[in-house]
């Protein structure tokens, strides 16, 4: 209320309007109090008057010396006698209202007072009693009366003109104080109040001055993109902005009186030099700014943050005011440097891998020559071994009929000796298993050499025709080393399978990280015997499928969403940089609008499927 009267244009209206209303309830009380004062000071005259006359006047010895003092006097506008139903002095009859009156005073009334205003002149009429004493026997003991018994009584009449106008005098003054009092009164509220009002307009100026000062200072701390904490000489923290609330997971109101060391490490006490304990410790002591550090802030949830800090002495007037420590989090910085130092390994790995595969691409094609001779030179040697194996059945029939003949018998014993001796069956069958072997072993090395030469050449950068039999094919006997000792691959290539348009280069380095990925899983199930890795290749009139399923661990449910994640691996350090399967997406969606996906079944193995259209958008 006092609020609103002093931001209000008429605020002098209030305490003149309050002030009135006090002076004019005041004055009628008080008028009233002087009109019903005029019957109680008439009373009193009157009252006074008798016991004047009783004390002074009526006695016996006044009485014998002076009778005339009983007559009726008159003292300034106060009439009064001595009266009595019997008098000696007949002046001293009573009137009738007096008669009435002692007649009241004999059944035991102290007095009688009344008022007579109706006459032209007002009164008020008092009576008192007077009692029988020893003394007014000798005069009065005709009457038969006793000590103590009523004698008469006084009689005082007191005028109401003098004391009315007396009070109107005092009404007069009383009115003139009261307007007087308003006056000077409210002069002197407004005065005050309009000092009161320019104190709280300067107020209210100044709060408003601090409280924009306050938030701005909120804002700028608020919008700050780092998190901003003030801590004591204790260090308790005694403010915290909204950044630091959200990276620390703590709110403000929480923060706030607790130790800011262990709100950021927990139960863990740090140990690095560099740690933001250890800078506080030695800004508190010395006034330092320490800046360019980083440290590991402990989150509410449990996750670790890192974090680059500043702390700085809060420079206010008053020493040992505390520090101000400034934070921000490089957790994403940390991660995009591990990034970027992984596609630096990446790179160079990829760099090395072209390399290798120019290197051998330049072996293949250096090994295919003489493995080309060996292969013919080994049928060659097939081809004359059973030209020899015809040769020797014709000599065995020689010499089953030479042993007939007289004169042969040392020779053709000779020759058998030497047949036990070298195990001429043994011969023929291993001679000729050797050649078999030697020659699909050639046969292999050669398509091998012929996969490697085809899968290290670049290939074009344009799309073109490609045989999807073939790629998985070249793709299976290359990376043969890394499936041959954990499981066995079986090739279900579909009959018929029309050629794709693709970039067959990096085509082929999907398949091979699905086989690879294949064998390592089934690797890390640990298996009591060889694993199985089943490549299938299938069409339909829209596109070509390969799938490549695996007998492996299948991939648990909790990492399905991340398994095509750059960098996100389930492998050992050291087995993969998790980038294969993100790389495949990429060819296969991105560069060719196929599908990749994946079916699995946690510890019964997963079946990874690419589906490459038959007719590509154009767009």
């Amino acid at each position: 209320m006092l609020i609103r009267l002093l931001q209000s244009r008429y605020y002098w209206l209030f305490p003149v309007l309050f002030w009135l209303l006090i002076t004019i309830t005041s004055l009628i009380w008080n008028l009233s109090l002087i009109d019903r004062s005029v019957k109680d000071i008439a009373f009193e005259r009157g009252r006074i008057m008798f016991e004047m006359v009783r004390l002074t006047k009526i006695n016996p010895i006044l009485m014998a010396n002076d009778p005339a003092v009983f007559k009726k006097q008159v003292m300034e506008d106060i009439h009064y006698r001595a009266v009595s139903a019997q008098p000696v002095n007949p002046e001293n009859m009573a009137e009738a209202w007096e008669m009435e009156a002692l007649s009241q005073l004999e059944n035991g009334t102290e007095y009688v007072f009344q008022p007579f205003l109706g006459q032209a002149q007002g009164y008020f009429r008092y009576i008192g009693p007077v009692f029988m004493q020893e003394q007014c026997i000798q005069c009065h003991g005709y009457e038969g009366k006793k000590v103590g018994d009523l004698r008469g009584g006084i009689s005082v009449k007191v005028m109401a003109q003098p004391i009315m106008d007396s009070q109107f005098q005092f009404k007069q003054m009383m009115t003139f104080m009261h307007v007087a009092g308003f006056v000077l009164i409210s002069l002197t509220s407004v005065l005050l109040i309009q000092q009161l009002r320019n104190q709280f307009n300067l107020l209210n100026r100044t709060k408003n001055e601090l409280r924009e000062k306050e938030q701005f200072l909120s804002d700028v701390t608020n919008s700050m993109s780092e998190g901003f904490v003030v801590i004591d000489q204790q260090g308790a923290v005694r403010y915290a902005n909204p950044e630091s609330e959200w990276l620390l997971g703590w709110g403000g109101v929480e923060m706030e009186g607790r130790q800011f060391v262990e709100l950021v490490y927990g139960d863990k006490q740090p140990t690095a030099e560099s740690s933001v304990k250890s800078a506080i410790d030695m800004t508190l002591r010395d006034g330092l700014i320490r800046t360019g550090f980083d440290d590991v802030f402990l989150h509410k949830e449990g996750r670790q943050v890192d974090v680059a800090y500043s702390v700085s002495p809060l420079l206010r007037e008053v020493s040992d005011s505390g520090v101000v420590v400034t934070f921000n989090d490089i957790s994403e910085r940390k991660r995009a440097d591990e990034e970027r130092r992984n596609l630096e390994r990446q790179l160079n790995q990829t760099h090395k891998m072209e390399a290798v595969g120019q290197l051998a691409g330049g072996i293949a094609h250096e090994i295919n020559t003489p493995i080309q001779y060996v292969g013919d030179n080994l049928k060659f040697i097939k081809e004359s071994y059973e030209d020899l194996g015809s040769l020797l059945k014709v000599y065995s029939n020689l010499m089953q009929k030479a042993s007939d003949i007289p004169g042969l018998e040392a020779e053709t014993a000779k020759v058998e000796e030497t047949i036990d001796e070298i195990d001429l069956a043994y011969l023929e069958e291993e001679t000729a298993n050797a050649i078999e072997q030697s020659i699909s072993g050639a046969s292999q090395v050669a398509h091998i050499v012929l996969a490697m030469k085809e899968f290290a050449h670049p290939g074009s950068k344009q799309m073109a025709l490609a045989d999807m039999n073939r790629i998985v094919s070249n793709a299976v006997a290359v990376c043969k080393n890394e499936w041959k000792y954990v499981a066995d691959t079986d090739l279900k290539l579909g009959e018929n399978l029309p050629q794709v348009e693709c970039l067959g280069g990096e085509i082929s380095q999907v398949v091979l990280n699905l086989v690879i990925n294949a064998a390592h899983a089934i690797e890390a199930a640990k298996l009591q015997q060889k694993g199985k890795i089943t490549i299938t290749t299938t069409h339909n009139e829209n596109s070509v499928e390969v799938r490549v399923a695996d007998t492996g661990t299948g991939i648990p449910i909790e990492v399905q969403e991340s398994v095509f994640n750059p960098f996100f691996t389930t492998k050992d350090v050291g087995r993969g940089t998790g980038q294969g399967l993100a790389i495949a997406q990429d060819i296969v969606m991105g560069k060719h609008q196929g599908e990749l996906f994946f079916e699995t079944e946690e510890g019964n193995g997963t079946t990874f499927v690419m589906r490459l259209p038959l007719h590509r958008n154009s767009a």
